[in-house]
């Protein structure tokens, strides 16, 4: 009977490369155990990745519409507050002129106009307003304000009220001014782009539209209102008081009907709003439920691996054992 042995520099080579291969394994169990996801996705999946494909691209669309969702909810939220400044800045102004216009004496018409160019300026200031670097009334050019500022467009309404011959002329040409496609407004006031925003999309095959421009008839008739207000308040215009009197009338008629507007834009742009969050619901339900599906097919199982891992500590210790006491084998020791 012969017996086979190994030399010492072949049993230590040996031991070596149990010992790092103890290591080795001991490693990914730890990394398994501390991040919860398998190491070896391979094994885990059997070799058939379409399931985990799948589900990757599906989380990844949903997460790509959980950020437009979320960036047009923050957009949607500026503008309604944006119009609602601006509906605070006409609210009750209408009646309050038409009242004082039909019977106040011209020095309580005249106080009661004073602070319409600031009026005016502040309604303007609303449409441009910026959220995250974005025009929210610009259209398809976020980038670029919506409107000139307030003194700019006043500047070219002046020169248009002084030439006037009478209170009606005069209210003609500044409902046109803001109304008349690709008039005074549109050609010099407005600063955005030719087109809406894009709609939002909620899911595949589903979109909402939350954008609103500056260039609504609700905003128009409002701005045109405001104009006509700050322009007599300026001395702008026929200067005798019958006519004064006859362009807040007009001021006042077009307030009231902005004021409606309005309101009736606020409450699409709160439906819209509401589409949002429903969706945003929907998609984080979506969300959640591939991400427990994802969890399921790479997630190491933290009892199973601990399990592991203790057993694997065991070999390793049991190799130190025998490598040391191995060591010690010499013939002063047999002796």
């Amino acid at each position: 009977m012969s017996l086979t042995t190994l030399g010492d520099a072949a049993g230590y080579h040996l031991f070596r490369r149990d010992s790092a291969g103890l290591k080795a394994d001991l490693q990914r169990l730890t990394t398994e155990l501390s991040t919860g996801r398998v190491s070896d996705l391979g094994q885990a999946t059997g070799g058939d990745f379409s399931a985990l494909s799948d589900v990757m691209h599906r989380l990844r669309l949903t997460e790509t519409f959980a950020t437009g969702i979320a960036e047009a909810t923050l957009a949607a939220q500026g503008r309604q507050t944006a119009l609602e400044r601006l509906s605070a800045e006409i609210e009750g102004l209408g009646p309050s002129l038409l009242a004082v216009s039909n019977s106040g004496a011209a020095g309580e018409l005249q106080l009661r106009l004073a602070d319409a160019p600031d009026r005016f300026e502040m309604a303007v200031s609303s449409l441009n307003t910026r959220v995250a670097g974005q025009s929210l009334f610009s259209g398809d050019r976020p980038d670029q304000p919506a409107l000139r500022p307030a003194d700019d467009i006043l500047d070219a309404l002046r020169p248009i009220a002084d030439a006037a011959p009478d209170a009606a002329t005069l209210i003609a040409e500044i409902d046109a001014w803001f109304s008349d496609t690709g008039g005074g407004y549109d050609s010099f006031a407005w600063q955005g782009g030719g087109g809406d925003p894009p709609p939002v999309l909620l899911e595949e095959g589903q979109s909402v539209e939350a954008g609103v421009t500056a260039r609504e008839d609700a905003i128009r008739t409002t701005l045109a209102g405001l104009a006509l207000a700050a322009l007599t308040a300026e001395g702008h215009g026929p200067a005798d008081e019958a006519s004064r009197r006859e362009l807040t009338q007009a001021a006042a008629g077009r307030l009231e009907l902005g004021e409606t507007g309005l309101i009736e834009l606020r409450a699409n742009l709160g439906t819209a709003e509401a589409h949002l969050d429903a969706a945003r619901v929907r998609t984080e339900a979506t969300r959640s439920s591939l991400e427990l599906e994802q969890g399921r097919i790479t997630a190491a199982d933290p009892y199973s691996t601990a399990s592991e891992i203790e057993e694997l500590s065991q070999r390793l210790e049991s190799l130190y054992l025998v490598t040391a006491r191995l060591s010690r084998l010499s013939l002063s020791e047999y002796l």
